[in-house]
C-alpha cells in the first residue's frame, strides 16, 4: 500500500532525506485511521490520490506513453503523462499530529533496540533450523 516502509523512511533520513509527502493506494489507504497512523508513524503528510487502484493505473499510464512513443508521437519523459491523469484526493489527505509522531519515535527506538540486541540470537536460529 505505501511505497516506503518505516526502515525505507528511517534509511532514507540517515542520508538526509526527509519524506515531506507519502502517496498511500490500494485499501489500507481508504482507512481515515490507517493514514492517520502513517502520517504520524512516518511524520509526514499522507495523501491518495483520485484513482485509487495506483499499481494498476501506475501500468495502465505507463502502457500509455509507451504506445504513444510507439506511434512516433513526441512523448519526453512519463511524467508528461502522469501530470495530465494523476491527481491527489486532497479531502483524504492526513497530516501529522506531533504528539503521536513522538511516541512513534519512542517505540521505532525501542524496536531498534530491540532488534540489535536479537541479532545473534536470530543468526541462532537461523544455523538451528537449517
Amino acid at each position: 500500500m505505501v511505497a516506503f516502509s518505516s526502515l525505507s523512511i528511517s534509511c532514507l533520513a540517515e542520508l538526509g532525506v526527509q519524506a515531506r509527502r507519502v502517496r498511500g493506494t490500494g485499501g489500507g489507504a481508504k482507512s481515515k485511521l490507517w493514514r492517520q497512523i502513517m502520517a504520524d508513524g512516518f511524520n509526514a503528510e499522507v495523501v491518495t490520490l483520485q484513482v485509487s487502484e495506483g499499481a494498476a493505473y501506475g501500468a495502465a499510464l505507463q502502457a500509455l506513453w509507451c504506445w504513444r512513443r510507439e506511434k512516433g508521437e513526441t512523448v519526453g519523459i512519463i511524467s508528461e503523462i502522469t501530470d495530465r491523469f494523476v491527481s491527489i484526493h486532497p479531502k483524504e489527505t492526513a497530516v501529522p499530529n506531533a504528539a503521536s509522531v513522538a511516541v512513534y519515535r519512542e517505540l521505532r527506538q525501542l524496536q531498534d533496540e530491540l532488534s540489535r540486541s536479537l541479532r545473534p540470537s536470530f543468526a541462532l536460529h537461523r544455523r538451528m533450523i537449517a
